[in-house]
């Protein structure tokens, strides 16, 4: 800084670094791509960094970068939504839903197993007799390209902090990794199964008591 030049309060210009809240815009496009996701003007993604609650290439990726500052990068399936595992595909009876009539393909459903651990599916296809649900993240198995901006970096709050903790503690189930929806698939749903509203791409996961998935 300049002799005889004071920062203007606010002005600090914070890294991406652990513990700091980072709100983001961003495009994520697939291995043909094709744009999957992206923010909606005036509502971008924010985060708790260090807290696993993106895919883990593209919080690595954004280490160090500071507000207004763009980046482009392609993560390998590893990196973004994990490789894709065929057996984590569900077969589910109608009868099982609360509301069978209104499951429709590419619904998300929360579902509990016999344990009370709850597992992530995405509807892929529904019929009079079965439903199929998917546990593979969506874009499992492909290499991804994400175009970030960086909007905002700020120091998280104690509060944020310690909400960002409990969630971490309720989301590893006996010391296994968290998943960004590619959880092994040993535990079945039980008939609690819940529809809800689809969850973006970028954050969408499940856990599971398998070490198999990426952390």
């Amino acid at each position: 800084m300049s002799p005889g030049k004071r920062r203007r309060p606010g002005s600090v210009r914070h890294a991406v670094l652990s513990d700091m809240v980072v709100s983001i815009a961003y495009r994520l496009f697939d291995t043909g791509n094709t744009l999957r996701d992206s923010t909606r003007k005036g509502s971008p993604l924010r985060y708790l960094h260090g807290f696993a609650q993106i895919v883990p290439g593209l919080e690595r990726g954004l280490e160090g970068a500071r507000a207004g500052e763009r980046r482009t990068l392609e993560l390998p399936a590893e990196d973004a939504f994990g490789e894709r595992d065929e057996d984590a595909v569900l077969e589910i009876f109608p009868r099982d839903f609360s509301d069978a009539a209104r499951v429709a393909v590419g619904d998300e459903i929360l579902a509990a197993g016999p344990d009370g651990n709850e597992f992530t599916y995405c509807i892929t296809k529904v019929t009079d007799d079965l439903i199929l649900a998917d546990m593979n993240h969506p874009l499992a198995g492909q290499r991804v390209r994400f175009e970030v901006e960086v909007l905002s970096v700020r120091p998280a709050t104690d509060a944020e902090l310690d909400a960002a903790r409990l969630e971490i503690d309720e989301l590893i189930v006996d010391d296994g990794p968290i998943d960004y929806g590619t959880g092994g698939a040993g535990s079945s749903p039980s008939e609690a199964t819940e529809l809800r509203d689809p969850t973006p791409l970028i954050q969408l996961r499940t856990h599971s008591r398998s070490p198999s998935g990426t952390s």
